[in-house]
């Protein structure tokens, strides 16, 4: 039994987040059994009275293999995707890259606080197996999805349909638990044949299983998928196909029309909402007011590397930046990074918020000399999460920071 006396933010909704001052969080066996005043509390107990305390941070759409070209700077999708991307990717062929870079990502989420992501790695089954075999060694959790692509990519990326589904479906009936399991990843609509998306659609459906994929990111983009399947929007390319589902995730989703949106809440898909990535290839404002209006689902993804930090602060900053008329409150930045991507993923019964029953994935941000400790200290360290110390990171309970 760990017994540690805190001040705790918890998220509840996008509208409210619990302020619990002085308050002792119990934790056994990796999952959190009391939160109590401390005035109600017997017994011994760990001092982090200077710090704030909050859940650990999710990253709904990140991709490994692009982790070390943050920055590489180009202003559209599908010219940084050829300049910068497909040469990054391709050298995750090598089983020794993709483990040496899995292990710097993965201590790269750690230090940012980031204990549960959803990830895109190379399309090589070598990648995925890398990413999922550092990531049982060091403790993380994720869902990961090897990136498929069987039409329209560089030669060295390119695969064949059936390379991409029956390595799919190894790594799903491999990797198969709540903490580190399989996503089906077809990158976008123009590297996918019908053929190839239908499979994963069925294969999903049949499995309980996610798909991830890309909507609407870019006017480009756009204009190709138009092209290549003839369809009236991108959306009606993924609902025909069956990809559309309340187990689908879709990066981006800006350039969207109402029946776009109202088909995605008829179907319970997700968007993951990339601020600082959109604002990084000058994609276009997300259409938070719009997509609220519509009810869709939706999270915070940091979408490295068009994104250019892990730290989900930042991105959750960006989401109030990136919106010229709307504001976002801290109680809703801290519920997109949290308890928001904890429902989209169905975990939400084990993360996203620290109640008693959950995992003991958990954060502590030192408070900065100066600064006096109230319900306002959420609102200073989402906006200046820079001048916060990240003290301690536990996952299920054990402190991950350093490791």
């Amino acid at each position: 039994m760990k017994n540690i006396r805190t001040n705790i933010f918890n998220p509840v909704s996008p509208d409210q987040v619990d302020y619990l001052p002085d308050h002792v969080l119990s934790i056994d066996n990796g999952k959190i059994t009391q939160i109590c005043s401390f005035s109600d509390f017997h017994g011994s107990w760990e001092d982090q009275r200077s710090c704030i305390c909050l859940p650990g941070f999710i990253d709904l759409h990140v991709h490994l293999s692009q982790y070390r070209i943050r920055g590489l700077y180009h202003p559209a999708l599908l010219p940084w995707l050829d300049s910068s991307v497909f040469p990054e990717e391709q050298k995750s062929l090598s089983e020794a890259y993709a483990t040496a870079l899995s292990r710097d990502f993965f201590s790269a989420l750690i230090k940012a606080g980031t204990t549960f992501s959803v990830i895109y790695t190379a399309p090589f089954r070598e990648a995925a197996e890398a990413a999922f075999e550092v990531a049982h060694d060091m403790g993380a959790k994720a869902k990961i999805g090897m990136t498929m692509m069987d039409r329209n990519a560089p030669q060295g990326l390119l695969q064949t349909t059936g390379y991409a589904i029956s390595n799919s479906i190894r790594l799903h009936e491999k990797w198969n638990s709540e903490s580190l399991s399989y996503i089906f990843t077809p990158r976008f609509a123009p590297t996918c044949s019908a053929e190839l998306m239908r499979e994963v659609a069925d294969y999903a459906k049949s499995h309980d299983a996610f798909i991830q994929t890309h909507l609407s990111e870019n006017p480009d983009e756009m204009a190709w998928v138009k092209e290549i399947f003839g369809k009236s929007s991108y959306t009606e390319v993924y609902e025909s196909l069956g990809i559309l589902g309340p187990r689908s995730i879709l990066g981006h989703a800006i350039h969207l029309s109402d029946p776009e949106m109202d088909v995605l809440s008829s179907s319970g898909s997700s968007i993951a909402h990339c601020p600082d990535s959109n604002f990084y290839l000058k994609s276009g404002e997300f259409p938070l007011s719009r997509v609220k209006a519509h009810n869709i689902p939706f999270g915070l993804g940091s979408d490295v590397g068009a994104g250019t930090s892990l730290n989900m602060l930042y991105h959750a900053k960006q989401m109030n930046f990136r919106q010229n008329t709307d504001p976002v409150l801290p109680s809703e930045m801290l519920y997109r990074i949290s308890l928001a991507n904890a429902k989209i993923l169905h975990l939400d019964h084990r993360m996203g918020s620290l109640d008693i029953g959950k995992d003991a994935d958990i954060l502590f941000f030192r408070i900065p000399d100066g600064l006096y400790l109230g319900e306002h200290s959420l609102s200073q360290l989402c906006f200046s999460s820079e001048d916060f110390l990240l003290a301690k990171v536990l996952v299920d309970g054990v402190n991950r920071l350093g490791s």
